[in-house]
């Protein structure tokens, strides 16, 4: 067979997304805290887009209202008893109706990381809409209120104080600086001593001491180790305690309590004694300084008024106005070279399609938000055993949008509500029927059920998962298979009938 190269004429259909489709899909996925940053980075490039800061101590209170304004992202939606009206554009952003963009199919594809870059920036142009205040703003929404000291800065006061030795100090940075956030040390002694050439003997010295400091347990190993630390440290006397960490920490995992018993020649209530004991260390000392939390700002809020109504607003009090701007005077710019008059009208391009995919991104998030809300009413009202199973088509059908549109919409954010802040993807999940088939119960629900029949019954006699599909069914009406309730129970993190059992006189 004879390979040669050739050219040919090749028909294919292939799908085109503009600029403002592509980066309205971008937007749309985006959490209030990562457009805050975005629309910043925008404003700080473009010479078009000026920022006013919302000033949320002086900020008045929005009154609630029943009329859906499409031109208002902001809007307050009211759900009040068993109704709720209001007339909807269709925003499907895959639907071909964005502001007169090239029609796009539903299907679009591929993930959001292979577009290409919407457009592409130059330094021609001095950058005059740069505002300073912009960083100091961001960071002082978004950090913590109050300093907390790390669990390395905590370590490190107590290694300058009981080392004097420069080189000791070194190594016992090192050392530090390999404890992870549980306070357990994951180095390795033999790299750290050929780092600082001694014997690794030296390095575990030095670690032994650091694992005398506070807190206790801190540089351990392993839980193992930490447990041991401190039960030297708090109960030096206790020889039982000792042992049952040294000789039978497996079986203790398991609750395997009459082996142990055994072992140790004690009674089976006498070892749940010492697991008593045991619950007052602490196998990860390092959580007593925890890492900066991260702060979750809730993309919508839900509250129950007075008045017995659910009202649904974005939040976006962090959320800075675009504001289009001027900053070269017309009759200037025709003065301007070519270059820049084009880079100049990119620019002004670039701030309108960046206000107006922000505008369609809070639409669209408000819009699925009341959705959602509304479909989970009893659940805001009531809490989590009213949650009803809920599918992205659920929502994509009720609004007329597509299914993708609901995913991007809802990715990575959170929904503020009477029972907590919730990620959006919590309120999607299978169901289950009850034995009359009216109703339909999540399967979210149903665990909450059934960890509820765990935390209720008689820990010396502990159902086994067969009881609790009974009992599920005998309570709730749910028909259930013993198989899934011991699905349910291990994604719960529940441990079987026999390692709950606990013992007694």
């Amino acid at each position: 067979m004879k390979l040669e190269s050739r050219q040919f004429l090749q028909q294919r259909q292939e799908l085109q997304l503009s600029l403002f489709q592509k980066q309205a899909l971008q937007i749309l996925q985006m959490p209030t805290t990562d457009l805050v940053q975005y629309i910043k980075q925008e404003a700080e490039s473009n010479p078009y887009i000026e920022l006013q800061l919302k000033d949320i101590n002086n900020e008045e209170e929005i009154n609630p209202s029943t009329d859906f304004d499409e031109t208002s992202p902001n809007s307050i939606e009211t759900i009040g008893g068993n109704s709720i009206s209001a007339d909807y554009e269709d925003t499907d952003m895959q639907s071909g109706r964005i502001d007169n963009a090239s029609e796009v199919p539903e299907d679009i594809g591929g993930d959001l990381e292979t577009w290409d870059n919407d457009y592409r920036r130059t330094n021609d142009l001095a950058n005059l809409s740069y505002n300073p205040d912009i960083q100091e703003w961001v960071e002082s929404k978004f950090s913590n209120l109050k300093d907390r000291e790390t669990l390395r800065s905590y370590l490190m006061k107590q290694l300058y104080t009981e080392f004097k030795d420069p080189k000791e100090i070194q190594i016992g940075e090192s050392i530090i600086a390999s404890i992870n956030s549980r306070g357990h040390f994951v180095g390795n002694t033999e790299d750290i001593a050929n780092e600082f050439n001694v014997t690794p003997e030296e390095v575990e010295k030095i670690l032994s001491k650091i694992q005398g400091f506070d807190p206790p347990g801190i540089g351990a190993k392993n839980v193992r180790e930490c447990l041991l630390i401190q039960i030297k440290q708090s109960y030096p006397n206790n020889i039982l305690l000792r042992k049952l960490i040294e000789d039978y920490y497996d079986e203790l995992i398991h609750r395997q309590i009459t082996k142990i018993a055994k072992g140790l020649k004690i009674e089976p209530y006498e070892v749940e004694d010492l697991i008593k004991q045991l619950k007052s260390l602490n196998p990860f000392p390092g959580h007593l300084f925890p890492d900066e939390p991260e702060i979750i700002i809730p993309d919508v809020t839900v509250r129950l008024t007075e008045d017995d109504e659910l009202t649904i607003e974005l939040y976006d009090r962090y959320l800075p106005e675009i504001r289009i701007i001027e900053p070269v005077k017309k009759e200037n710019i025709k003065q301007l070279p070519k270059e820049q008059r084009e880079q100049i009208e990119k620019y002004k391009e670039s701030a309108i399609r960046l206000e107006k995919c922000v505008d369609r991104r809070n639409s669209t998030l408000l819009k699925v938000s009341k959705e959602i809300v509304y479909f989970q009413e009893n659940f805001m009202r009531k809490g989590e055993e009213y949650l009803k199973p809920m599918t992205y088509k659920t929502i994509a059908d009720r609004l007329g949008i597509h299914e993708s549109t609901i995913s991007r919409c809802i990715a990575g954010k959170y929904i503020s509500t009477p029972q907590g802040i919730f990620d959006f993807r919590y309120f999607f999940s299978g169901g289950m029927k009850k034995d009359e088939g009216e109703n339909e119960l999540s399967s979210r629900t149903v665990k909450t059920i059934i960890k509820r029949i765990i935390d209720e019954e008689d820990k010396t006699k502990p159902l086994s998962d067969q009881q609790i599909a009974e009992l599920v069914q005998k309570q709730e009406g749910i028909k259930i298979a013993r198989r899934t309730v011991s699905k349910y129970r291990e994604e719960l993190k529940i441990p079987n009938a026999f390692e709950r059992k606990v013992y007694s006189k």
